[in-house]
């Protein structure tokens, strides 16, 4: 018994050394994959990780965070499947975006393989490149306005006539006013004086601070759009500073405006909304040529109201 016990030792060491060593081998069946590369800002990519297990047993423990560096996570989940021929495999799906334009690199995810009480070495994936855009502007291109859905209407006229009796007191009362009180002619609108001057000197600062880059692009096309927004409500008959950049160019149409300008007009409010909505990263170069677009929308529509009072 003496001589044959040695021997039973090294098989059994043997039989340990095997395991240990084949327990991560099924690890090299890993694959992933990912959906797309190219993208425009704000659209999802599905990165998937396959990895083989020999049983159900197995799991696969994924290191995700809730976000990476120019990356959100959108939603993460794992599940074990069997194919056709009994084999498992867990199957690792992660949906992602980025909101900031440029090319960046997404990670290498670390993960672990569990079985029972046993945990295999630290594995990981590998990294990939991910090209995130915008859509790019159409400088000749006419601003179109967001068309609601129509939504069919059924006539009740039982208010239709109480609608007419309210209008015809309306009508009614406003008559007797008319009738008592004197009528009072409006008074001409007048410009605010210096409105033209006072945007002339708060474009020149944010030339200046472009120039010393004192400004984030955010705030500097902010400031762009609240110059000319300030500027026609001083010298027309109505308040623009709560209006969107459509009904702006909207309210420029209604100007004998040229077309280069309207254009440019267009041009210079559409970069700015990609900036302040959609994170776009503007150049030195495509903020100056806002600020100019502005300055002759601004010079062009000072002419016409100066021909007016003349």
């Amino acid at each position: 018994m003496s001589l044959h016990y040695p021997k039973y030792l090294l098989r059994c060491a043997l039989v340990a050394v095997i395991s240990w060593v084949a327990q991560p081998a099924f690890s090299q069946g890993m694959h992933t994959s990912v959906d797309k590369k190219d993208i425009l800002i704000g659209e999802q990519i599905t990165f998937r990780l396959d990895v083989d297990v020999p049983s159900p047993d197995y799991r696969v423990n994924l290191n995700i965070p809730d976000s990476f560096e120019h990356f959100e996570v959108l939603q993460k989940s794992g599940s074990m499947l069997k194919d056709k021929k009994g084999n498992y495999s867990w199957e690792q799906k992660i949906v992602f975006t980025s909101f900031d334009s440029g090319s960046w690199r997404f990670p290498a995810l670390g993960f672990r393989i569990n079985h029972l009480n046993t945990v295999s070495q630290p594995l990981s994936t590998d990294t990939f490149m991910v090209n995130v855009g915008y859509m790019p502007l159409d400088p000749g291109g006419k601003p179109r306005d967001i068309k609601t859905i129509i939504e069919v209407s059924f006539t009740d006229w039982f208010w239709v006539w109480v609608g007419a009796g309210i209008l015809l007191l309306l009508i009614i009362l406003f008559i007797l006013y008319r009738w008592y009180k004197k009528r009072k002619v409006a008074a001409p609108f007048k410009p605010v004086a210096g409105a033209y001057e006072e945007a002339m000197r708060r474009l020149a600062e944010l030339r200046k601070a472009n120039d010393e880059q004192s400004l984030s692009v955010k705030e500097y096309h902010t400031g762009l759009a609240d110059v000319l927004k300030d500027y026609y409500t001083k010298t027309h008959r109505e308040n623009m500073l709560n209006k969107t950049s459509t009904e702006i160019l909207n309210r420029l149409k209604t100007h004998e405006l040229r077309a280069e300008t309207q254009s440019h007009a267009a041009e210079a409010l559409k970069t700015g909304d990609a900036v302040k909505f959609a994170k776009y990263r503007s150049t030195y170069t495509e903020n100056e040529a806002a600020l100019n677009y502005l300055k002759s929308v601004i010079g062009e529509m000072e002419s016409s109201v100066s021909k007016k009072q003349s």
